[in-house]
């Protein structure tokens, strides 16, 4: 649960800021180079920086809860001893 809602954060964050070369863009009224060259490259580099960073977020929230699952099992040890057969 707290996973999720910090890659649902990570990702309107990543939005916004993919949008804001066209809304610079827009603000400026940028020419038709700036509108079909640069505009476009900037949002592009930011996209894969963006999915970069998504992937290694993820990884990280994951790793932490499969860490989390991995743990000695105590219900084993307690059965070996309350049951009336020795191994």
């Amino acid at each position: 649960m707290f996973s999720s809602k910090i890659m649902v954060i990570y990702r309107i964050i990543a939005l916004a800021m993919l949008g804001i070369p066209t809304a610079i863009n827009i603000y400026f009224n940028g020419n038709i180079v700036s509108s079909i060259i640069y505009v476009p490259l900037i949002t592009l580099g930011l996209s894969a920086i963006a999915i970069f960073f998504d992937g290694r977020l993820e990884n990280a929230l994951n790793r932490g809860m499969i860490l989390t699952k991995f743990r000695v099992p105590t219900a084993d040890s307690y059965l070996k001893t309350t049951s009336g057969i020795a191994i």
